[in-house]
């Protein structure tokens, strides 16, 4: 069994299991379970790449999991909706919020299935994007969601540099070591975040 079949099983495994955690802790809760369906939904994704097929190769035969990104275009929206009900940010505020997260998500899409040139002008939208984004979340402060700015720095900022590094960008990293960094860093902001919003709410 190749590497990156481990990788993808592995991520299978918790993502089912996290699935059913969150499934459980919120099923009694009258709000959106919405830890549940971040981890569903990126279970899903993980089901898809582990499946093959939807994928763009490069110059050099590394192959590029593009489904990803069209999948963390809705399970970010998600997590994002939970920062900022955890910011207390409403209205047009949390409108932008969500469409910013979009437009870095879809465009993030189009940098990695495009292995062209063009790709950098994808990727520098979906960056900016997310400057204007990172800004904003930042700047809004309550006094029991300080922690979401490490969050976000630690977490979301981590996912462009390895897109950067990995073969949908300067090809300094491989696939498999790609996909276990982004694995990882799912585990943090999908898992390990809501468990933490779970204890804070």
């Amino acid at each position: 069994m190749e590497t990156i079949e481990l990788v993808f099983l592995a991520s299978l495994l918790i993502f089912f299991i996290s699935s059913v955690f969150f499934y459980v802790a919120g099923k009694d809760k009258n709000n959106l379970n919405s830890a549940f369906l971040v981890s569903f939904i990126t279970l899903i994704s993980y089901v898809l790449m582990w499946q093959g097929g939807l994928t763009v190769l490069t110059a050099a035969g590394q192959p590029i999991f593009w489904t990803r990104w069209l999948f963390y275009g809705a399970s970010c929206p998600l997590l994002m909706y939970e920062i900022a009900q955890l910011k207390n940010i409403k209205g047009h505020k949390l409108v932008e919020l969500l469409y910013l997260t979009a437009i870095v998500m879809f465009t993030g899409f189009l940098a990695a299935f495009n292995l062209s040139e063009i790709r950098w002008i994808y990727f520098g939208i979906s960056s900016a994007a997310y400057v204007l984004l990172f800004s904003k979340i930042i700047s809004l402060n309550t006094k029991d969601s300080q922690w979401v700015n490490s969050y976000i720095i630690f977490g979301w900022t981590a996912f462009p540099v390895i897109f950067l590094l990995a073969p949908t960008g300067l090809g300094l990293i491989a696939t498999v070591l790609a996909e276990s960094l982004y694995l990882v860093l799912d585990i943090y902001t999908k898992i390990v975040f809501n468990i933490r919003l779970g204890r804070t709410s």
